[in-house]
């Protein structure tokens, strides 16, 4: 068994919505001298923050397919100190800082399966299942505020670095003042919890003939992160990219005002809690996956044979990667992977070093609710009350399991379709609140909680099929009254 940390004094990266929970469960478990959060943003909602003053841009197109893009910074020699603003440092595009949030979106997530045990979404109406992206920062500002966590926030706060010296981590930190100077100081922890979630930096595959294309065409390639509104591409011819939810979303914002049929172009099969049914429409004209783009012409081919010409706009929604440059020896780990979060077991626990943990980092479903989950393990874990974890081996022998059985990307890091045995798994380390304390219990894993999974499901498909269906019956209409027609949702 590995050996619990003793911690007193632990930081947490990111005030987001795994921010906040695992800032409750740490102060809940009573255990902890000093507890600080920094975020990079000014206000409290991590990726939830809408950031639409921020021009929204791939910086280096050859960098982000490199896998260098957000790289860590050099920082002061002494401290503390004050440096002068540059592009380098505070650029949001260089340093990915602006939110994958665009003007309509809603949460994809049934507000029961959502929330967590003692901080519930609130209830808006029976036919109204999902929340607005504005009603989901406020909650989780809500979670600080209402535990008086806001006392432990340093908001515009960047960690530039994160380094184990003489068995503490030294944490180098970047505050951006008002004027045209940045404020650099360190601080030191013993256990440190990272919550700064995975999207921030895109992911865009390797395509023949894409980055000349960018040089060409500027503009025309784009990243699901960076989309804001349907009306951008009014009248406009566009591809878009990828086959799960974040496709789903940007082809139905953009069909009312694109020039039709809308591509979608899909690498193997859709994700399969929707499958083919939100593609399904008389304005969306599916294409495999592109083999090539040229940047005379402008003409993007396809693995059929069949192109595309005088496509205005590309958008890739096609998920992000890990990056921690704040965390040189993960980050390290990280470019030897494929977009996973290697060397941490259960997505939580670094294996090699039991202060270093993670909540946040996966996916596949019952966000934020795993989130809650993960946070109670770990503060447990920090604070010496949880179950030990497994040996390093065994640890490691997990990872290499799921690799040989995942390899990488999303189906790596999902925890579908294996949501009980996951949160299971995380109850058992973190086990019950120590006697005497206000620690948070985890309930069991509900088995109602996969009955309005599958309802939210459900939902989402008679949406894409009713989409479908009015569409059809506008288009016959159009037809024969010579009317132009346009699908709405």
């Amino acid at each position: 068994m590995a050996p619990a940390p003793t911690t007193r004094r632990v930081a947490v990266i990111g005030a987001g919505p795994a921010g906040a929970i695992a800032a409750d469960a740490l102060t809940k478990e009573q255990a902890f001298d000093v507890i600080r959060v920094f975020d990079r943003r000014p206000i409290i909602g991590g990726t939830w923050v809408y950031t639409p003053h921020l021009p929204a841009a791939i910086p280096s197109l050859p960098l982000l397919l490199s896998g260098k893009a957000d790289a860590a910074l050099s920082v002061p020699e002494q401290f503390p100190t004050e440096t002068s603003k540059s592009e380098a440092v505070n650029s949001h595009q260089l340093r990915f800082s602006d939110s994958a949030q665009h003007e309509h979106l809603h949460s994809n997530i049934h507000p029961d399966i959502m929330g967590y045990t003692n901080e519930p979404l609130q209830k808006s109406g029976s036919d109204i299942p999902f929340r607005h992206r504005e009603v989901i920062r406020t909650w989780i500002e809500d979670i600080f505020m209402r535990g008086d966590h806001d006392r432990y926030l340093s908001l515009s706060t960047t960690v530039e670095r994160a380094e184990k010296i003489n068995g503490e981590w030294v944490l180098t930190l970047r505050k951006e003042g008002q004027g045209d100077k940045d404020y650099w100081w360190q601080e030191r922890f013993n256990g440190l919890v990272v919550a700064s979630g995975h999207y921030n930096v895109p992911w865009i595959p390797e395509t023949e003939g894409l980055v000349e294309f960018d040089k060409r065409w500027p503009g025309k390639i784009q990243h699901s992160k960076h989309f804001r509104k349907g009306e951008k591409y009014k009248g406009k011819k566009v591809i878009v990219v990828g086959g799960s939810v974040s496709a789903h979303e940007i082809v139905h914002e953009i069909l009312p005002f694109a020039e039709k049929p809308v591509i979608c172009s899909i690498r193997g099969d859709p994700i399969p809690s929707f499958g083919w049914t939100p593609f399904i429409h008389p304005h969306i004209m599916v294409k495999k996956q592109i083999s090539s783009l040229c940047a005379v012409t402008g003409t993007v081919c396809f693995v059929d044979g069949s192109e595309a010409k005088d496509v205005e706009h590309i958008i890739f929604a096609t998920g992000y990667t890990f990056s921690f440059p704040f965390l040189p020896a993960v980050q390290r780990r990280v470019e030897k992977a494929y977009r996973r979060l290697p060397g941490v077991y259960q997505h939580t626990f670094d294996i090699l070093d039991p202060t270093l943990t993670f909540v946040g980092m996966l996916g596949g479903g019952f966000t934020f609710k795993v989130y809650e989950w993960q946070a109670v393990a770990v503060a447990r874990h920090l604070a010496g009350r949880a179950r030990p974890l497994p040996s390093i081996a065994e640890q490691q022998l997990w990872e290499a399991k799921r690799v040989a059985a995942k390899r990488g990307g999303k189906d790596y890091y999902s925890i579908a379709p294996d949501y009980k045995e996951f949160f299971e798994i995380l109850k058992f380390l973190a086990g019950d609140p120590a006697e005497g304390t206000t620690g948070r219990a985890l309930p069991k894993f509900p088995e109602e909680w996969l009955t309005i999974w599958k309802g939210m499901v459900v939902h989402k498909l008679r949406g894409f099929e009713e989409a479908r269906k009015k569409a059809e019956e506008e288009t016959n209409d159009g037809q024969k009254t010579g009317k132009p027609v346009r699908a709405k949702l």
